[in-house]
């Protein structure tokens, strides 16, 4: 079925055309703020992290290992590894699904922009999906005849998800959900295979688990149980959900979002009202279908994040393809994809619309080099920043030295917290102290740099500044350098 698949011309040019579009993007996009992070914890490998499981960190380290360590390494890691995502997302799908509708699917995929999002930066979403379309697979040839060691491999495989990312939870979920609705295959939910999966399952996670306990909880706390408090005190927000929903037609394109909630309607009204409902569309949906309804919910009350969902939409192409009964709304939107793409090739390469924000592939390396000049200089003991784990994050992908984050001044330093715990070795040293110019104005509320400063240090003075301006002379960022003397790290919470 394979060769019928990609024997369509048409199919072949789009497979090609988007292939092509992001192998451009990764050989132009620099180092996001989030990939030099998961590369800090790469280069300090553990069991788990304070915000997320380890499973981006060995991605890295393995490629790292065999190609080097440079942006061009970490997004070649990204563009493989979602290729892969792509690939058994296929292999799931094709024995179900009719040559047509499976070119309908894999073109939904293959033209969505998050797709293109996990090809060129290193997050946890893209081991997750990873995993998650190899559970898809493995799962659905347990469930069908498969032999013990399929639902073994299957619960291993969505471990390993879940060691990528918490939200590998709804794996487990919906093959539970799918054995509960499903007449046919409800039995297995009490069979010894079943149990097989929860356990390799729970071996699977075991790291993860064991890495909280010696650390009191803190991941599980830092993404479920705070969160959770947060969203407990049910303070709707009018612009949350139309931010999700704005969000998720941008990742996924209009056609293929909005048609999930119409067949996802239709299939739930068909279940309801107890009709026949095809096994693989039963399967497809049970791991769409929870995760897209728990969290728009949550989008009323809680900001959802734009790639908590990603997961889903590998299933729901399995819906939309089967929803879909035309190709010319699908051809429309893969021209509007094409144009999307080119455009964001365009950003990457000119930046001809300005990115107000610290979460941009721009700059950076240019920040380092002044860095490492004026540090050269003034010959400083130590260099921090308290932009969340951003500019901490970058400087340390690039330099040598070790940099540290906002827990030197008692600020949220994620990870660099757990790292840097005892501070005193510092006490009595002196830094150099980095932070943006858009940072710098967003903490104004909290005083000046030098008043935030202070009670930590003897004297705070500015140092130096760099104005970083793009190819017609126009500043895109500006950044700040303090001289920090005589640290006092009994001030430090």
């Amino acid at each position: 079925m394979m060769k019928d698949a990609f024997k369509d011309r048409e199919f072949l040019i789009v497979i090609t055309l988007f292939t092509l579009l992001r192998v451009i993007a990764v050989s132009f996009m620099g180092l996001m703020p989030q990939d030099a992070y998961y590369t800090y914890y790469s280069d300090n490998l553990a069991l788990s992290y304070f915000d997320h499981p380890p499973m981006v960190a060995y991605m890295i380290k393995f490629f790292t290992l065999i190609l080097g360590k440079s942006v061009l390494t970490l997004h070649i890691a990204d563009f493989i590894m979602t290729s892969f995502t792509i690939l058994f997302t296929y292999l799931f799908i094709k024995p179900i699904l009719t040559t047509d509708t499976v070119k309908r699917a894999i073109t939904l995929l293959i033209t969505a922009p998050f797709i293109t999002i996990l090809s060129i930066n290193s997050t946890p979403d893209v081991p997750l999906l990873f995993f998650w379309s190899l559970t898809l697979l493995l799962a659905f040839n347990a469930v069908n005849g498969g032999r013990w060691y399929c639902w073994l491999a299957a619960g291993l495989v969505a471990g390993l998800a879940f060691d990528s990312k918490y939200t590998g939870i709804f794996l487990p979920a919906g093959l539970t959900l799918f054995l509960l609705i499903s007449s046919e295959h409800r039995s297995k939910l009490f069979s010894l295979k079943f149990l097989l999966f929860v356990f390799a399952f729970l071996i699977a996670i075991l790291p993860v688990v064991i890495w909280n306990v010696d650390n009191e909880f803190i991941s599980f706390r830092y993404q479920a149980a705070e969160r959770a408090t947060q969203m407990s005190s049910f303070s709707f927000n009018p612009l949350h959900f139309p931010g999700y929903f704005a969000s998720q037609l941008l990742l996924a394109l209009p056609l293929f979002f909005l048609s999930i909630f119409a067949s996802g309607y239709l299939l739930v009204k068909r279940f309801f009202k107890g009709e026949k409902i095809e096994e693989y569309l039963l399967f497809a949906a049970s791991f769409a279908l929870p995760m897209l309804f728990v969290f728009t919910g949550i989008s009323f009350i809680y900001w959802v994040k734009i790639n908590w969902i990603m997961p889903l939409y590998l299933s729901a192409a399995v819906m939309v393809a089967l929803y879909l009964k035309s190709n010319t709304l699908l051809r429309w939107q893969t021209g509007f994809s094409v144009i999307f793409h080119i455009a964001l090739i365009a950003e990457l390469i000119w930046m001809p619309v300005k990115v107000n924000s610290d979460d941009t592939w721009w700059g950076w390396e240019r920040l380092s080099q002044k860095v490492e000049s004026l540090n050269a200089r003034n010959n400083q003991d130590f260099i921090f920043s308290d932009n969340s784990y951003k500019v901490s994050a970058v400087l340390n992908f690039y330099m040598a030295d070790h940099i540290y984050a906002g827990n030197v001044i008692g600020k949220s330093a994620f990870q660099f917290a757990l790292d840097d715990d005892d501070l005193s070795r510092l006490n009595g040293k002196d830094a150099i102290y980095v932070t943006t110019d858009r940072f710098r104005r967003k903490r104004i509320k909290e005083g000046t740099v030098e008043q935030i400063l202070k009670p930590y240090f003897q004297s705070v003075t500015i140092l130096d500044s760099l104005i970083l301006k793009d190819h017609e002379g126009e500043e895109q960022r500006r950044f700040y350098f303090y001289d920090c003397q005589d640290y006092k790290a009994n001030m430090q919470k």
